[in-house]
């Protein structure tokens, strides 16, 4: 016995037009007949905020893709990256050294195992000798 499926193009459209804060005419498509045209267009900018935070989260904070697909795994990995981003952006404030927020997170992440102060990435030379002893193993 055949299936017939619906054709999702035949369910009926509503077209909302609204006016944005600068003037422009913004037209929404819905299947939602019954909501004032107000409430469509506040649920669109809230949903419009989603979609720049996401695209603000891959390119500021360099998620490409999620490690799990449980919220709970989303939340966590979007938490530790806005705790690195802020730990970077306030360890750049202290400084005076590097303007630019790119540069000084790949400053500190090429010289993330260096014992410098933060002050002190750009030198060439690390601030305190290395020990020979502490490149060769001590049995005795």
């Amino acid at each position: 016995m055949a299936r017939s499926r619906k054709n999702p193009f035949q369910d009926p459209v509503r077209e909302v037009r609204v006016l944005t804060e600068t003037g422009m005419e913004l037209r929404l498509l819905t299947n939602d007949l019954d909501a004032p045209a107000q409430e469509i267009a506040d649920l669109y900018k809230r949903r419009w905020q989603i979609e720049l935070f996401f695209r603000w989260v891959k390119q500021t904070l360099r998620i490409t893709h999620f490690l799990g697909t449980a919220e709970n795994a989303v939340r966590i990995q979007i938490a530790v990256a806005l705790i690195a981003f802020l730990l970077l952006r306030l360890a750049q404030a202290t400084q005076n050294a590097v303007h630019s927020p790119l540069v000084f997170a790949r400053l500190v992440r090429t010289n993330l195992m260096q014992r410098r102060r933060i002050d002190r990435l750009l030198a060439s030379e690390p601030e305190t000798p290395i020990n020979p002893d502490q490149l060769s193993l001590q049995w005795a």
